[in-house]
């Protein structure tokens, strides 16, 4: 089996795909980025059942009956549009990922960006279409942002914004967007359900079954005036209900965190593919208490949707929604840009960086390329209804597995067309699944770390709220936003003051050496407390007889 292997990857890296991808340069083989591909999509295919679900809950092209979000047949035609919007995020991850490998070779995935489809469901659409601005209006932004960002990204304008991200910021956010997945893959919509929701704490640790939880309500003036109208959001607290760590589906999903972490510290390149998968086939039987069919009504959907195992939905509803009336889309389509570049950029190059692409300029190979793909990813997404396509920081999972040209993303572009047919069955893989992937590339990225100069307190103020912002806030966008205004607003203010004579701080590009203490004192206070011993000088009158007779005693 090793010499087919071995053939296989040799014949493929002589030919024209290997030169192509530049394989033999970057020291990868055909296998190596095939298991990198898998560890990549498996880690993040929970897109395509999260992303319909966010979507579709800005009601898509479905007009409520007399204004009545809550009519059945209002509720019917969403749940329709949740299942056109798994093939069109099937397609547009595909799209991305065939851009990404062929324009910029990076072994880099594609999909609606977590954090981006929400501010398009909640906050520009509105809860089933209860915001400003329809839904046709802000997918014609989202197609607008895309075209503005091709542009920046060809004319080279948005390298030049890029050399004005501070050291500090630029070297912590592999760091921040690490803490962000792991962030993720410790919560319960895509991960382990560890970390809950709290009244008081805003989160807390959790790990309570389904039967435990307290739905947290949005407290608005509508609810307030009518409770029909409150808004019960995914999130959720174990403290009214108890139960906290007693959910079997943490525990299991630990399980496999732990497996991976074992195999990944033997150096085993299929660990993921192998912990991810473990626990999704032992969470598909039914009658478990860690199952992900459960005899409910939600469970009982999702057991017949996975049934079916070969589905394509079609696109009746949410294919170019687009329209001319864009008279409220101006605040939307500057946060989409805003958020977009921030996100990619802080995505692309903490990968970038994570296989040693990043040069001495700050810039990596095909940089231009790659911003291209990520911005015609979106244009092309906005014609299947889809909120902006972004690179996805859950491609340092195939990273960390070997990757490292674009014949990873041209695999992850071929799992998601399959998932056009296999949809049930891909977007059954459980939340629980795959958290424990997210949180071990996490951890592995916070090694950029030691990079920070962390003897001045600029640095270390700005690396720091970039870090942790990101989690705490469930935004790259705000990270970068709150270390970027840190390190201006105290450079500007250092050059303030250097006009009244005050001069700016030097801390130096190295930090000071520490003193290695040795028996209770340092080295270096050893050295400074001895008494300097007179130089034996017979032309100054030194008894030279005594001073050689101490010598030999010595």
């Amino acid at each position: 089996m090793a010499g087919i292997i071995s053939k296989i990857n040799n014949s493929v890296q002589t030919s024209f795909v290997g030169r192509f991808f530049q394989m033999e340069e970057r020291g990868t083989n055909f296998f190596i980025e095939l298991n990198g591909a898998c560890s990549t999509f498996l880690s993040m295919a929970y897109i395509l059942a999260v992303n319909p679900r966010i979507l579709s809950d800005s009601g898509g092209p479905c007009v409520p009956p007399d204004g009545n979000i809550f009519a059945p047949d209002y509720s019917q035609c969403i749940e329709v549009v949740k299942r056109e919007y798994i093939t069109s995020t099937a397609i547009g991850c595909m799209f991305g990922c065939f851009c990404m490998g062929l324009l910029a070779n990076l072994p880099i995935a594609l999909a609606p960006g977590m954090g981006m489809n929400a501010y398009f469901t909640y906050s520009v659409v509105g809860f089933r279409g209860t915001g400003a601005i329809s839904y046709e209006a802000a997918v014609t932004a989202v197609m607008i942002e895309g075209a503005i960002f091709l542009f920046l990204a060809l004319t080279g304008i948005r390298y030049a914004v890029i050399k004005l991200i501070p050291e500090p910021v630029k070297t912590a956010t592999p760091a921040g967007i690490g803490a962000f997945l792991a962030h993720i893959g410790l919560q319960t919509a895509e991960g382990l359900g560890v970390v809950v929701s709290d009244i008081a704490t805003a989160v807390t640790l959790g790990g309570c079954p389904e039967d435990k939880r307290t739905r947290l309500v949005a407290f608005t003036d509508a609810c307030q005036a009518d409770t029909t109208m409150c808004v019960v959001s995914d999130s959720y607290t174990c403290d009214d209900l108890g139960g906290v760590m007693s959910s079997a589906t943490t525990w299991v999903g630990i399980l496999g965190l732990i497996i991976m972490s074992i195999m990944i510290a033997y150096k085993h390149r299929a660990a993921f593919v192998v912990g991810i998968g473990f626990v999704t086939c032992i969470s598909w039987f039914r009658g478990t208490a860690i199952t992900y069919f459960p005899y409910t009504p939600a469970g009982d959907d999702r057991f017949d949707y996975f049934k079916q195992v070969v589905s394509i939905e079609p696109l009746d509803k949410i294919l170019v929604p687009f329209t001319s009336d864009l008279g409220p889309v101006g605040g939307a389509l500057i946060t989409f840009l805003y958020v977009d570049f921030l996100d990619t950029t802080g995505t692309l190059f903490a990968l970038a960086s994570s296989m040693g692409y990043v040069d001495e300029k700050g810039d990596f190979p095909r940089s231009k390329m790659a911003f291209a793909a990520d911005a015609l990813a979106t244009m092309f997404g906005s014609l299947f209804g889809l909120s902006p396509v972004t690179c996805y920081i859950e491609s340092g999972t195939g990273v960390e597995a070997g990757s490292r040209t674009g014949l990873t993303a041209i695999f992850c572009g071929i799992f998601f067309m399959l998932s056009l047919f296999f949809a049930p069955i891909l977007a059954s893989i459980p939340p629980w699944a795959s958290g424990g992937a997210l949180i071990i590339v996490g951890s592995l990225m916070a090694r950029c770390l030691k990079d920070i100069k962390w003897h001045n307190p600029t640095h270390a103020l700005t690396a720091f709220l970039t870090v942790i912002v990101m989690p705490l806030t469930y935004s790259i966008a705000y990270g970068l936003t709150a270390g970027i205004l840190t390190y201006f607003v105290s450079e500007s203010t250092f050059f303030l003051l250097s006009y009244v004579g005050i001069a700016k701080p030097d801390y130096g590009d190295e930090p000071p050496p520490e003193p290695v203490y040795v028996s209770g004192k340092s080295e270096v206070e050893d050295e400074t407390a001895r008494p300097e011993e007179p130089i034996a000088n017979s032309s100054e009158g030194v008894d030279t007889e005594t001073m050689e007779k101490k010598d030999e005693e010595a």
